[in-house]
């Protein structure tokens, strides 16, 4: 079985900010730590998995094809600091628009992402900015971290010796 770190997209990885949705690539920009976090879970093997709610889709504020766009370009910036994503899961859904079990809390997503990488959830956690998240992860029985929102990932590795 593997062990991985889930991980929440826009406030977790990138800057959550001026634009609530965050789907263009120039409004993309890395959370401070994100780097050397990401490869320190690397280096001990975790699989780094995104799980991500995307309800501007539903809302119509921008396209699939525009998200897989963004997330292309999140995969080729973190492969050139040595960083290799496993997956990335989305909702595009959202509660106004249309009801489904992928967007968390639900989580289907998570029982996709566990069952075609084989994870032990013991031996994982769910790293997010939100209370959806964590509330996610403990119905997956997945350890849930909290992060303040764009804060610094690594400060949180080395402060909670998250990971040993």
């Amino acid at each position: 079985m593997n062990k991985a770190v889930f991980l929440d997209r826009d406030g977790v990885i990138n800057r959550k900010g001026g634009s609530y949705y965050i789907w263009r690539i120039e409004d993309f920009i890395l959370n401070e730590g994100v780097i050397d976090a990401l490869k320190i879970f690397q280096e001990k093997g975790y699989l780094l998995i995104v799980i991500t709610n995307q309800g501007g889709i539903a809302r119509g504020v921008f396209s699939e094809e525009d998200l897989k766009r963004l997330n292309e370009y999140m995969i080729d910036l973190l492969k050139q600091h040595g960083i290799k994503l496993s997956a990335i899961y989305y909702c595009p859904h959202h509660p106004d628009v249309s009801l489904c079990e992928c967007r968390k809390p639900g989580t289907l997503l998570f029982e996709k992402a566990i069952k075609d990488f084989d994870i032990d959830v013991k031996s994982s956690c769910m790293i997010g900015d939100s209370e959806v998240d964590i509330e996610a992860a403990k119905k997956m029985e997945i350890k849930g971290i909290l992060i303040p929102v764009n804060g610094n990932l690594v400060d949180l590795v080395v402060r909670t010796g998250l990971i040993s």
